[in-house]
């Protein structure tokens, strides 16, 4: 299966230059108006009404990180979160990084960018072999309740990780969100097996988001 986005109009991503400014770091940055609306409905929803960032060709963003909206920005134009130019790769990109990668584009309705994310956390953990639950705390307090990327969490620990002995660890008892372990739990019980890393990519389109621009994956 491959994640597919609507592909826009080359012509319509290079009809204007919209600044984007980020507070409180005052970070710049200069991206196509087009491209941004093709991906996000709430960078459209700003763009297409009379606001202020419409009249002024500026649109301020407040308790957004530069270095992920740097990604964000990588993302838009090639398709990846690291930067060549940079001596980034992949294997660079720390876990954490990835999934502020998520969390900014489900809070700006990116859905390309999630499902790019989605993919790409998996075959770094497959990689590393490392499950990160470290994070799972944090993922939860950044994501709403019907959260994919959390579903996508409650699914590794069930179908790949070692439930007793992440969980009897007293000193990792303040690890984890209860109802993580609540969904953890239900989830065993109904799927007991365990199911190798490429298995699970395989599955990798239950944890995507699909809509007119970005259509069911393709096998």
């Amino acid at each position: 299966m491959a994640t597919q986005s609507t592909k826009p109009d080359l012509r319509q991503l290079v009809d204007e230059i919209v600044t984007i400014k980020l507070e409180p770091s005052n970070k710049i940055f200069y991206i196509h108006k087009g491209l941004l609306c093709h991906h996000s409905s709430v960078f459209r929803a700003m763009m297409e009404h009379d606001w202020k960032e419409k009249q002024e060709g500026i649109v301020t963003l407040k308790d957004e990180d530069h270095e992920t909206f740097q990604r964000f920005m990588l993302w838009l134009y090639f398709g990846k979160v690291f930067d060549n130019d940079a001596g980034e790769t992949i294997e660079t990109v720390s876990p954490k990084q990835l999934l502020d990668c998520y969390i900014l584009a489900d809070r700006r309705d990116v859905p390309a960018m999630q499902n790019y994310i989605i993919d790409t956390y998996i075959r770094k953990s497959q990689a590393a072999r490392l499950l990160n639950f470290g994070l799972q705390r944090y993922v939860w307090g950044k994501t709403p309740e019907q959260s994919h990327l959390r579903r996508l969490f409650v699914d590794i620990m069930v179908l790949r990780g070692d439930i007793a002995a992440a969980f009897k660890n007293e000193n990792e008892k303040d690890t984890y969100d209860k109802s993580y372990i609540v969904d953890v739990l239900i989830g065993k019980d109904k799927n007991p097996k365990v199911i190798s890393w490429d298995e699970l990519y395989k599955r990798r389109c239950d944890y995507h988001i699909h809509n007119e621009k970005v259509p069911p994956c393709s096998k």
